[in-house]
């Protein structure tokens, strides 16, 4: 006797081995269509960084004796240096003096012989701008005045000048 083979079943294994198969394609090119969004990029910049310049010229220190009741102090504040290089960015600045309070010392700050205000001896912000030379000449007016001493022992003591500068957001 001969055994009948099922068509049924031959039919199902037919099925489920076509299914396989386009799964495993939908599978093998859905991943390699993923493989292709890939991407580089690569930028390079050359960029330079600005310089600021900000030059103190000074005179040498002076000494204040009590002979005279004024001495003054001069110095300046440019935006370029000697060989000609400007600053590049726009700069703002203040000057300090730095000194212990004492009531018969007291000081004036001039500005192209224009009194400056300071405040708790310090000055408010000056600008310089970049792109041309410019030179502020400072003179600082010290005063000393022996009747509101009240001390028998000398005044020893420095007074130094500083300038503060701070780049402006441009």
């Amino acid at each position: 006797m001969k055994k009948i083979k099922n068509p049924l079943k031959n039919k199902k294994r037919e099925i489920s081995l076509v299914i396989i198969s386009i799964m495993i394609l939908i599978l093998f090119f859905s991943g390699y269509s993923m493989g292709k969004a890939y991407s580089n990029t690569d930028i390079q910049a050359n960029a330079q960084i600005a310089e600021p310049i900000l030059v103190v010229e000074n005179n040498p220190p002076i000494e204040i004796n009590g002979k005279k009741q004024k001495e003054y102090y001069n110095f300046k504040v440019k935006n370029y240096k000697e060989n000609g290089e400007i600053t590049q960015i726009d700069l703002n600045y203040n000057i300090e003096i730095l000194t212990k309070t004492e009531e018969s010392i007291s000081f004036k700050l001039y500005k192209d012989n224009e009194e400056i205000p300071l405040k708790n001896n310090k000055t408010d912000n000056i600008k310089m701008e970049k792109g041309s030379t410019q030179e502020h000449n400072y003179r600082l007016e010290i005063q000393y005045d022996k009747t509101k001493n009240t001390s028998i022992d000398d005044i020893i003591q420095d007074v130094q000048v500083k300038v503060h500068s701070e780049q402006i957001k441009g």
